[in-house]
């Protein structure tokens, strides 16, 4: 826990069984161009954001199941006021890719407006370069990610993924939501 900012923890570790699933029904999905979000609109814009994405469907029942059970034990730590999880994503940075600029998950209306803590699950290792990387203040903090280790911290942390050089990383991504911050 020390290489991550007083926001973050990790430490949570999938079976391989519970990875399993997750990879399977990336297998299963479609996938489409991953959008940043500007004010009212989304438009693609792989300079900032070079990724697709496979939204995670909210009849996936044990997928959830899953999600849920990294939420409450994430929240032990946290201490927010969790009452929900949004549809997550499986993200695909495919090399090569320019990851994902630095950016925070929370926003100020909507349903951004409601996230709590933003987690990050690794599907794979099959791929060189993708660290998530955290920004506090000048201090920038890298971690790589052991697959089916998951990364969790408060959503208004400003982060980002690096270039991808070579393979393709996949993550699983979702946001544990409740009332927004006062």
């Amino acid at each position: 826990m020390t290489d991550l900012p007083r926001h973050g923890v990790t430490g949570m570790q999938l079976t391989d069984n519970e990875v399993k699933l997750f990879q399977n029904y990336l297998l299963d999905s479609e996938s489409e161009v991953a959008k940043v979000h500007a004010g009212d609109s989304e438009d693609e814009n792989r300079d900032l954001r070079d990724a697709k994405i496979v939204y995670i469907d909210q009849q996936a029942n044990n997928l959830y199941h899953i999600l849920n059970k990294i939420a409450v034990s994430a929240n032990r730590h946290f201490k927010y006021d969790i009452n929900g999880i949004e549809k997550a994503q499986i993200i695909s940075y495919e090399a090569p890719s320019n990851g994902y600029n630095y950016h925070i998950d929370i926003g100020p209306d909507g349903t951004a407006a409601t996230r709590k803590i933003s987690m990050t699950l690794m599907l794979n290792d099959a791929f060189e370069g993708g660290e998530i990387c955290f920004r506090s203040s000048e201090e920038e903090i890298s971690r790589e990610l052991q697959v089916g280790e998951v990364v969790l911290f408060s959503s208004f942390l400003s982060h980002r993924v690096k270039p991808v050089t070579k393979g393709t990383r996949h993550v699983v991504v979702a946001w544990f939501t409740g009332p927004p911050f006062r």
